[in-house]
């Protein structure tokens, strides 16, 4: 009976904190930060922006498209049936959208393959996104920070330092 009141108290305690850390890594990017997306390859990111010209091909797959932006949504045809609403082409086009996925790349495009709805939030208009305070990709570009002081940076006489290294290993020593 011990036992099972400690576990009880164990998952009340870890299951929050699992969850708090979870949301606490989800990385923010917007649908036209092409470099950065191609950067995330086979990451799960949320990527967000307004949808413009979205379609379908003549095989089912869905395409939502980001507006001014290289990066897009598929839906496999085999996939669409998970939409109740619709298809993704109809249901998201002129929409703002948050979507959460792994980023792939298809034809030197980043991509998120959509399987589910639940991959997909439609933003408020002028709801705030990402949320304050979220961990963004977007930020750590900001400001440079200072790198380090390198070994082999000149002195004040205007010599070349060499860095310090360590003195070669003898393998004679160690292996006869």
């Amino acid at each position: 009976m011990n036992t099972l009141r400690l576990l009880l108290l164990l998952s009340a305690i870890a299951v929050p904190a699992l969850t708090f850390a979870d949301d606490a890594a989800t990385i923010y990017l917007a649908a036209d930060k092409t470099e950065e997306l191609m950067a995330k390859d086979g990451q799960k990111i949320t990527v967000y922006g307004e949808t413009r010209g979205s379609g379908k091909s003549s095989s089912g797959m869905n395409f939502v498209n980001f507006k001014g932006a290289e990066f897009y949504l598929v839906t496999f045809k085999s996939d669409v049936d998970e939409f109740e609403d619709g298809e993704p082409a109809d249901v998201y086009d002129e929409k703002r959208l948050a979507v959460t996925g792994l980023v792939s790349i298809y034809k030197e495009k980043p991509q998120i393959k959509l399987t589910s709805p639940d991959q997909v939030r439609i933003l408020e208009e002028g709801e705030e996104f990402p949320p304050p305070g979220a961990a963004n990709a977007e930020e750590d570009k900001g400001e440079e920070k200072p790198m380090p002081k390198k070994a082999a940076e000149k002195s004040d006489d205007g010599k070349k330092e060499e860095p310090n290294k360590k003195p070669p290993v003898d393998p004679k020593k160690y292996f006869k």
